[in-house]
């Protein structure tokens, strides 16, 4: 097994498959070592099978999180839009009650200043 275990390429593992199938039409394939037999081989690509399915149900449910997170995010930003509005129609746009929810005061507002005609 390689010291590093940095992911191998999609291209080299479909090689890798059309080796083994190459080698599966091997009529008189027998290795002295038996990590290397078919029977071998064959257990550990289905188990990268199985890694893979696995990978692919687990992003999937990620994606779906994902997605549920961004609408609860969604309702939960419009409801605060709302609560902010019924503390402006209950207190008033210029209570203080209005600076601690984290508005600006409509006293504190800059008021526009007026330009001087240019001639």
């Amino acid at each position: 097994m390689a010291a590093s275990l940095s992911r191998i390429p999609p291209q080299t593992i479909a090689a890798d498959r059309t080796c083994f199938m190459a080698l599966q039409s091997l009529s008189d394939y027998a290795p002295q070592n038996p990590i290397y037999s078919i029977a071998a081989i064959q257990q550990r690509e289905i188990s990268l099978a199985q890694a893979a399915q696995t990978i692919s149900r687990l992003l999937e449910a990620l994606d779906q999180a994902r997605k549920q997170e961004n609408e609860l995010a969604h309702l939960f930003h419009e409801t605060m839009l709302g609560a902010r509005q019924q503390v402006i129609s209950q207190y008033g746009a210029d209570s203080a009650v209005v600076e601690i929810i984290g508005l600006k005061r409509k006293s504190d507002r800059k008021r526009p200043a007026q330009r001087k005609a240019t001639t």
